[in-house]
């Protein structure tokens, strides 16, 4: 595959760096890619590399405070500075490559980017994947916690509320040291502002959830410690479309592209969107 980079110009003039993985053969559509918190687009140059046997054009976005994008780390105003620079993008690849089909896929917090963004824009797009989605916040979490936490995320956003376990991003301990040693990826605790955002766009899932109707991927692992693996099963309970498909990984954990068993997951993807990609 061929990669380049660029940017654009995003939410209240913040640069946005993106990633174009281009297959070697002739594209049958555009896959754009929403990764997790506190990392970035190109700890996924293998996963671009496998779609990329479908023909399809991958782009992915460093979200804003992310990797090489601008702004403050890790830091978030809106949920929707999220979904409008992914709405940004998308007219870029609209211009860039017209009449060809589009599809989303989103990890982690990227999964409830783009959910979202799915759920706002659907007719535009031939299907959805989402991989261990943030669509459950903090189970077990009171709900005057949950409350009190979006009031300080809400007007004191940079207050730093708790650290991720790098340790339960992958079994793999040689995936956890690049991890922990990548420049690149966010080390520090997460901010009220970017929790705030993730637990208000959760909260409308359920509410919204019936009005998807395109075709849905699940994949979690089912020892996953970030995000809860019952928010993919509430996607699968909930979503209107008649075309959905729930894969929960016994034993894996977050980054279950990631994983020991990453060749089995990315396969089902693979073979998941084949029939939906025309002339795959």
């Amino acid at each position: 595959m061929q990669h380049e980079e660029s940017s654009f110009t995003g939410v209240a003039g913040t640069k946005i760096v993106y990633d174009v993985w281009t297959p070697d053969r002739e594209p049958t559509g555009v896959l754009v890619l929403c990764h997790g918190l506190g990392e970035h687009a190109r700890r996924y140059d293998h996963v671009a590399a496998r779609l990329g046997e479908l023909g399809l054009i991958v782009y992915a976005p460093d979200h804003r405070g992310h990797g090489r994008s601008g702004g403050k780390r890790v830091h978030l105003k809106e949920f929707s500075d999220f979904t409008d620079d992914v709405h940004t993008l998308f007219s870029i690849v609209t211009a860039a490559h017209p009449g060809k089909d589009k599809f989303l896929l989103g990890h982690s917090m990227g999964g409830a980017i783009a959910l979202s963004y799915a759920l706002d824009h659907q007719a535009d797009l031939k299907a959805l994947a989402l991989s261990g989605p943030a669509v459950i916040i903090a189970t077990g979490t009171p709900k005057i916690v949950m409350q009190l936490g979006k009031i300080v995320g809400k007007y004191l956003p940079d207050v730093p509320v708790e650290n991720l376990e790098a340790a339960a991003v992958s079994r793999d301990q040689k995936v956890v040291d690049k991890y922990n040693a990548d420049p690149l990826v966010h080390h520090g605790k997460v901010p009220a502002g970017i929790a705030r955002g993730m637990i208000t766009a959760a909260e409308g899932f359920p509410a919204r959830l019936p009005s998807l109707t395109i075709p849905v991927l699940l994949q979690h692992g089912s020892d996953d410690r970030l995000t809860d693996p019952a928010g993919s099963k509430l996607v699968a309970d909930l979503a209107g479309s008649s075309d959905v498909t729930l894969k929960v990984y016994d034993g894996l954990y977050h980054e279950i592209f990631n994983e020991p068993e990453q060749e089995e997951v990315l396969n089902d993807l693979i073979e998941w969107l084949r029939p939906r990609v025309t002339g795959a």
